[in-house]
């Protein structure tokens, strides 16, 4: 089963010093993970650009679909799978 986020909630992202996604942290939890698919997204959709790079993470706990939003700045939760 998978949960598609309504919201995409903002999440925290630790890298390591070459700037690998090693953890997220959402909803008071930590979840140490390894990215195992990346991908870019960049199209404009009703005029404002969307520029994201879209990341499945496996952590101990779950599989999640997470985004950093490049005109931003931020990173979302966009999806996890049970």
């Amino acid at each position: 089963m998978t949960r598609l986020m309504r919201e995409h909630p903002p999440i925290e992202v630790e890298t390591a010093d070459d700037g690998r996604v090693v953890a997220i942290r959402w909803n008071g939890r930590r979840e140490p993970v390894e990215v195992c698919n990346r991908w870019r997204v960049s199209e404009r959709w009703w005029r404002d650009p969307i520029e994201r790079d879209y990341m499945k993470l496996v952590g101990a706990r779950w599989l999640a679909l997470v985004y950093l939003d490049r005109v931003s700045g931020t990173w979302h939760l966009e999806r996890i799978y049970d």
